[in-house]
């Protein structure tokens, strides 16, 4: 049997009452997509690239929140994400471009709240966010292995650190707003 091509810049496949359940195409950057519909024509999952080369795709409600993300960015970084009914994300697991693992959890107030991640150097950290998106804390090891927990201002600049140095001994040092320290304690 002879192979036959159809040609088209989208499709649309329709159920009995003509509503369309699914849409194959090129979005206005001519990036390809496809996407499911629901009979009352919400788009209930896409799947597409970007001209960047990053792919994704979205799943959401009956009322059009999205609410699971799966995507791969053209860095190399994935990620995957819950949403809850207003859209906000809750809970997001991804994997950075240096494939350092991270993983963020909303506890309250439909804000991020949690990060697990190991750093670019692949130590473990996590950190605790604000309601706006800073992080204000952040604990883990260092690149040695000592454990340290880092404080910041609203503005997401280091203030305080705690921790153990690279010999064991304890110390705690505050910082000023140009970085300098300017009480340690060891």
């Amino acid at each position: 049997m002879k192979k036959r091509t159809v040609r088209a810049e989208e499709l649309e496949i329709v159920d009995d009452e003509g509503n369309v359940r699914l849409r194959l195409g090129l979005s206005n950057d001519d990036s390809p997509f496809l996407s499911l519909h629901d009979p009352g024509g919400r788009v209930r999952a896409r799947f597409g690239l970007s001209a960047d080369g990053s792919a994704g795709l979205a799943i959401g409600d009956e009322d059009g929140k999205v609410r699971a993300t799966l995507g791969l960015s053209s860095d190399g970084s994935a990620s995957l994400a819950f949403g809850d009914k207003n859209g906000r994300i809750r809970a997001k697991f991804g994997l950075a471009a240096e494939t350092s693992p991270t993983f963020g959890m909303q506890v309250k107030g439909g804000e991020l709240a949690e990060v697990y991640s190991v750093a670019e150097q692949g130590s473990p950290t996590m950190g605790l966010y604000d309601k706006s998106g800073k992080v204000r804390v952040r604990m883990g090891l260092a690149s040695e292995g000592s454990p340290v927990l880092r404080l910041l201002d609203r503005d997401g600049s280091l203030r305080a650190v705690v921790g153990l140095a690279n010999d064991g001994s304890p110390f705690i040092q505050f910082v000023d707003e140009a970085k300098a320290p300017t009480w340690t304690m060891r």
